[in-house]
């Protein structure tokens, strides 16, 4: 199944920004950690976060009410120039100022992201076009780090906030080159919204209203893992700083065939299962992990853990694109933003050491939380279909 030419170009273009935000993100904790702020990297964490959580209601709303094209777009511009701004300057708290103005406009670009690409796609696509957005995510993922730690070391943050600036500017182009002005990406515009809209769009959908829980555990599973992980995984590698990288990689490289595959045509509408599939392999993977503090044993963990991963975010990307009314998508997603960035926000708590629990415990415990989920969703389906098979 083939995907159009113009959501090729619009999936290069948001893959090549992801590349810089990795950028930005990286050189600005690695500029906290070399001027020794106390709470520096917290507080560009909590910039990345607490943008989101409170603009998402009002900025979704806004994209289902004018056009996609043209929120996506200024957006896109206002990206650029406060990353522009922030490379400019040299005041930690204001680049950090900036890059809070980038991530509010990041929310509206992003849902007017996900609101074009059926529409680009088209229906038919949607799932396909999806799948190889998530496992290009991942690649990104695995890319800009690695190529942000080298360039940090030659040129410093401010290039690296400066490259940020250009991949939006690139992908503004994408944008505008993948979506003429004739495209309609307004679908069902809506004169008035509210805006619990997007929320109660979600909470009402078919397969994700009942999943979100779900969802939210297994968020909340991989942000404690992120935290705790480190010290837990270092210790694991013997303070040997390439195996933990390899460690973090693998998760990223067990995403791709994991995206890959539940695009195919036969499991891109399988919602329910990809979410929950997706979420157990999440599960299994960190709780073995945590149980088994052997590198060899980790690292096969992790493949299936990250294969998880990239099934869920397709399964969850495929159900609102299939189950949301489109004239919601752009609040819809936005909302969705804002819930995993609480949960990654409270993960980050719950993750941080402390004397009550290790961190390996930690990352069985991150485990247990969506696997208790999992569980609690497949016994309520076996018993659905209990009656339907008596009466048969």
């Amino acid at each position: 199944m083939l995907v159009p030419a113009p959501a090729l170009v619009l999936i290069a273009g948001t893959l090549f920004s992801r590349v810089g935000d990795s950028f930005a993100s990286l050189g600005m904790v690695l500029d906290a950690a070399d001027k020794d702020f106390r709470f520096g990297v917290t507080e560009v964490f909590l910039a990345e976060l607490v943008p989101t959580v409170i603009g998402a209601p009002f900025i979704g709303s806004l994209v289902d009410r004018v056009s996609a094209r043209s929120v996506c777009l200024w957006a896109l511009v206002v990206q650029a120039l406060s990353l522009g701004g922030a490379a400019a300057v040299d005041a930690f708290h204001l680049r950090v100022g900036l890059i809070a103005v980038s991530g509010l406009a990041g929310v509206a670009s992003v849902a007017a992201g996900f609101k074009m690409l059926p529409v680009v796609a088209g229906e038919e696509h949607t799932g396909r076009a999806n799948s190889l957005l998530t496992a290009g995510l991942s690649v990104a993922g695995l890319i800009g780090p690695a190529l942000a730690g080298l360039l940090h070391s030659v040129w410093g943050t401010a290039f690296l906030l400066g490259a940020d600036g250009v991949s939006f500017l690139v992908l503004a182009w994408c944008t505008a080159l993948a979506v003429p002005r004739s495209t309609d990406v307004a679908i069902g515009r809506r004169p008035a919204t509210k805006l619990s809209d997007g929320y109660r769009a979600l909470r009402h959908a078919p397969v994700v209203g009942a999943l979100i829980p779900t969802l939210a555990a297994a968020m909340l599973a991989t942000s404690i893992e992120g935290v705790a992980g480190v010290y837990y995984l270092r210790d694991v590698a013997d303070g040997n700083d390439s195996v933990f990288g390899l460690f973090l990689a693998t998760w990223a490289l067990g995403s791709i065939p994991g995206a890959l595959l539940a695009g195919r045509a036969g499991w891109s509408q399988r919602h329910t299962v990809l979410i929950l599939g997706g979420v157990l392999g999440i599960s299994v993977g960190l709780v073995l992990a945590g149980a088994l503090p052997m590198a060899p044993v980790i690292f096969p963990l992790f493949l299936l853990a990250g294969f998880g991963n990239g099934v869920c975010n397709v399964g969850l990307r495929n159900a609102v694109h299939t189950n949301v009314p489109a004239e919601v998508h752009g609040s819809a997603w936005a909302c969705y933003q804002a819930l995993s960035r609480c949960c990654i926000g409270l993960g980050y708590v719950l993750g941080t050491p402390n004397s009550l629990v290790s961190s390996r415990g930690q990352v069985i415990v991150s485990g247990a939380i969506p696997l208790a989920f999992v569980v609690w969703e497949m016994l309520r389906a076996f018993h659905r279909r209990q009656p339907a098979v008596e009466e048969a």
